[in-house]
């Protein structure tokens, strides 16, 4: 038999996975051109790109795995619905204050370092 907690990590695997795969390949799409008009270098547009990818996956797939190990142990169906729309509440949370901060350091920072 199924425990609410395995349905619980399930749901909130799926669920944050594909939004953190997805919103992560579209913010490498469509950021490369904000990269490109600070930077001004198109392999340097590239290679940052390319390691906010792949840091922006090995941070929120690390902290999906972290997260569904400090969850308790879930007793009935309404409180499975709660945890797992919490969770996935702060990691889209997370998801969008990490873009936010990446675009914000480059745009401040990234002409001084990168041109230098």
């Amino acid at each position: 038999m199924m425990t609410y907690n395995l349905i619980a990590y399930l749901i909130y695997l799926i669920a944050t996975f594909f939004i953190t795969v997805r919103v992560g390949w579209i913010c490498y799409k469509n950021g490369e051109v904000f990269i490109q008009q600070v930077l001004h270098d198109v392999e340097m547009t590239q290679l940052v790109n390319k390691f906010l990818l792949i840091g922006y996956y090995l941070t929120n797939l690390g902290y999906m795995a972290v997260s569904i190990y400090f969850w308790g142990q879930i007793g009935n169906f309404m409180e499975m619905i709660n945890i797992v729309s919490q969770r996935i509440g702060l990691i889209v949370l997370m998801l969008a204050t990490m873009h936010y901060f990446n675009m914000t350091f480059i745009a401040l920072f990234g002409k001084k370092i990168f041109q230098n």
